[in-house]
C-alpha cells in the first residue's frame, strides 16, 4: 500500500465528514541527508537538502552577478544582521523567496536585498546549504542568548557565497561571524562544501558552534535535531569548535561529556534533542512532525520498520561522533547503516517517501561531488520545486549555468485565500478556504508545480490520477537522467568554457520547460479535461468530476450521507428512549 493510500485509509468513518477539510502541517520543517562516496554508486559524497514552507509559498531561481555587491559595500538583509563585502561578491546560482507587490515577504521590507537565498554554488564551487534550523535547550538559551543583529539563515548563502572561495573558507568565515558578532533568532544546521571538502557546522546558540569535516564512509540524516554527539576537540583537522563550549555548557548545567579529556556531548548538553520545548515557533505538532519525518527517513534508509515517533530520538543512533569505545578519536561514524548503496535513484527516493516529501516543500537539491573531476565539473545539482512526492528533479553543472529559465524568476502575487467560492478562475480548497491562484501562475514554474500538486494533494483526486502524474514525471526523471549522461560526454569533450556554458544554460532551460509544461497540462486536464500530446496514457484515466469548481463532489455527497444517517439514527434513538 502507498504513503497516499495509507494516508486516505487514515480517516475514520465516524468522522468522515472530516474529508471535506485538509489538514497540512502548519508548521516549516526541513531536512538533510549526506552520505559519504564510500557509501555511493558512483564514489562521490552527496548530500540532500530541502526547505520546507508552504504549498503557496513562491521561489525563484537566478543566477547572482560576479560584482553584484562591490567591495566596502555594507549590506542588510531581512534582519538587523549587517556584512560590508571584503572583495566584489563572486557569481552563483541563487534560490530566495518571491517579492510580493516589491515587498520581501519575510521582512515586508523593500529596501533592496535578496529575500532569504538559502542554497546555491558560487563560481569558485563552493556549495553552500542553510535551513535546517535548531534549537538549544531552555537552559542554554540562557546561559548564551541569540543575539539581536546576529547573523539567521536567511543572510548565509548571500554571505558565504559572495566571499568564499573553498569550503574551509566558507566555515572559517561563518564561524567567524558566530564570534564575533553571534548568531540571531535560532540555530542552523549549515552545510558548507567544494568538491574536496564537505563541512558540516552546528551552531545551537548565540556563539557556540562545532564545525566538522565529514569523511566519505558516514552518512546522517538530520530533520532539525542535532546529529553531533561526542566530539573530542582535539581533532583540530577535522574539527572546528567555539572556545567556550564547556564554559557555557557547565553555566547552564547542561554539561555532558570529559572535560579533562576534551570531549562534549553536543546534542546532550545543547539541543533540545528529546524536543521538549514548545514555543509559537516550535509548537507541539511541529515536534512531533519532526520525529515523523526521522523515523520515516530512517527505515527508507535502513530497509526497517522498527523506528516511530516513540523511539526515534531515544538513543544515539545516527548521531555521529569521533571518539571509540575506550576514549580514542576516530574518524566520525554512528550507527546508521543503508540497506543499499546510494545510487541517484535511491537518494532522489528519500524525498518521495511521506512526510519527508510532502505538500510543504518549496525547493529540493541533491549535490554530488567529484574530486577527481575539474573544478566546473566537480559538483552536479540535481533541483526540484514544490512537493517531492510528484517531481522531476532537473540537473546541471552549477558552475556552468549563465542564466536560468524565465519561468523560474517569476515574481508572483499573494495568495488570495477566501471563504467565498470564486466565480472563475484557478483555486483550490483547503480547510473550508478557496485558495485563489495568483496571476502569472502558469508562466512560473514553482506556480504550476504548486497548482498541480495543490489538486492531488487537497482535492479529491482519483488514484488513477495520481498514478498518470507519477508515471509521466518518472519517466521524464528517466529521460533527464540519460540526456544528463550524454550531456556530461559532450561537455566534457568540448574544450571552450564559453560553449560549455552555452551547452548547459540551454539544455538546463529546456528540461525545466519540459516540466512546467508537462506540469500544466495534467492540471489542465485534471481541471478542464484538456487533452495533450505531452500526457502520455491520459486515454487510460477517469477524470474525477470535481465541475471545474475546486470542491471534492465525492466526498461532500458521501459526508452528507453519513451525516443524514446519524442524525436519523440520532433521533430512532431518542424515540426509543422517550418509549
Amino acid at each position: 500500500m502507498s504513503n497516499r493510500q495509507k494516508k486516505r485509509m487514515f480517516i475514520p468513518m465516524i468522522v468522515a465528514v472530516l474529508v471535506l477539510l485538509c489538514w497540512p502541517v502548519n508548521a516549516s520543517a526541513c531536512v538533510l541527508f549526506y552520505a559519504g562516496g564510500d557509501m555511493t554508486d558512483d564514489g562521490a559524497n552527496l548530500f540532500i537538502r530541502s526547505e520546507e514552507v508552504g504549498p503557496d509559498d513562491n521561489k525563484t531561481y537566478y543566477i547572482s552577478p560576479a560584482g553584484k555587491h562591490a567591495e566596502g559595500e555594507e549590506y542588510q538583509g531581512c534582519t538587523d544582521f549587517t556584512w560590508t563585502f571584503t572583495h566584489d561578491s563572486y557569481e552563483y546560482t541563487a534560490r530566495c523567496d518571491g517579492l510580493i507587490d516589491g515587498e520581501c515577504p519575510t521582512c515586508e521590507s523593500s529596501h533592496e536585498h535578496t529575500p532569504y537565498e538559502e542554497a546555491g554554488t558560487n563560481d569558485h564551487g563552493v556549495t553552500v546549504s542553510a535551513t535546517q534550523s535548531l534549537n538549544a535547550n531552555k537552559k542554554i538559551q540562557k546561559a548564551d542568548p541569540f543575539v539581536d543583529g546576529g547573523i539567521e539563515e536567511s543572510e548565509m548563502a548571500t554571505v558565504l557565497l559572495s566571499e568564499a572561495s573553498t569550503a574551509r573558507e566558507g566555515v572559517e568565515l561563518l564561524t567567524g561571524i558566530y564570534d564575533n558578532v553571534g548568531a540571531g533568532y535560532e540555530g542552523a544546521g549549515v552545510m558548507i562544501c567544494d568538491q574536496n571538502e564537505q563541512w558540516y557546522v552546528e551552531n545551537l546558540s548565540g556563539h557556540e558552534y562545532i564545525a566538522v569535516l565529514l569523511p566519505s564512509d558516514v552518512a546522517f540524516l538530520q530533520t532539525n535535531v542535532s546529529v553531533l554527539g561526542r566530539i573530542d576537540l582535539d581533532d583540530t583537522e577535522h574539527v572546528i569548535a567555539s572556545d567556550h563550549l564547556f564554559d557555557v555548557a557547565k553555566k547552564a548545567g547542561t554539561f555532558v561529556g570529559d572535560e579533562d579529556a576534551n570531549i562534549i556531548d553536543y546534542r546532550a548538553s545543547f539541543n533540545d534533542y528529546l524536543m521538549k520545548i514548545e514555543n509559537e515557533d516550535w509548537p507541539a505538532e511541529w515536534n512531533e512532525h519532526v520525529k515523523e519525518r526521522l523515523a520515516a527517513g530512517l527505515n527508507y534508509l535502513e530497509g526497517t520498520e522498527d523506528w516511530t515517533t516513540e523511539n526515534v530520538l531515544e538513543d544515539n543512533h545516527g548521531v555521529m561522533t569521533n571518539v571509540d569505545e575506550n576514549g580514542n578519536i576516530t574518524s566520525l561514524h554512528n550507527s546508521l547503516v543503508l540497506k543499499e548503496t546510494m545510487s541517484l535513484d535511491n537518494a532522489l527516493g528519500l524525498f518521495r517517501v511521506y512526510p519527508v516529501g510532502y505538500e510543504e516543500n518549496v525547493n529540493t537539491h541533491l549535490y554530488r561531488f567529484y574530486p577527481e573531476e575539474e573544478q566546473t565539473l566537480g559538483t552536479v545539482e540535481w533541483f526540484a520545486m514544490d512537493n517531492c512526492l510528484h517531481n522531476v528533479f532537473v540537473p546541471s553543472y552549477p558552475m556552468l549555468l549563465t542564466d536560468t529559465w524565465e519561468g523560474y524568476k517569476v515574481q508572483l502575487g499573494e495568495t488570495e485565500i477566501t471563504e467565498e467560492k470564486p466565480d472563475k478562475g484557478d483555486y483550490y480548497l483547503c480547510d473550508g478556504e478557496y485558495h485563489i491562484h495568483p496571476d502569472g501562475w502558469d508562466k512560473s514554474y514553482i506556480g504550476t508545480l504548486s497548482a498541480l500538486n495543490n489538486k492531488l494533494t487537497f482535492e479529491d483526486v482519483s488514484e488513477e490520477e495520481i498514478s498518470l502524474t507519477d508515471s509521466n514525471f518518472q519517466s521524464l526523471q528517466g529521460e533527464f537522467v540519460s540526456r544528463f549522461d550524454e550531456l556530461s560526454k559532450v561537455i566534457k569533450s568540448e574544450p571552450s568554457v564559453e560553449a560549455r556554458e552555452e551547452i548547459m544554460t540551454e539544455t538546463d532551460m529546456e528540461m525545466a520547460s519540459q516540466v512546467h509544461d508537462t506540469a500544466l497540462a495534467l492540471y489542465r486536464f485534471y481541471t478542464d479535461g484538456e487533452t495533450s500530446e505531452l500526457i502520455q496514457g491520459e486515454e487510460n484515466v477517469q477524470r474525477t468530476d470535481n465541475s471545474g469548481s475546486g470542491f471534492p463532489v465525492v466526498p461532500l455527497v458521501a459526508g452528507i450521507i453519513i451525516l443524514a444517517a446519524a442524525v436519523i439514527a440520532i433521533l430512532a434513538y431518542r424515540k426509543k428512549r422517550a418509549k
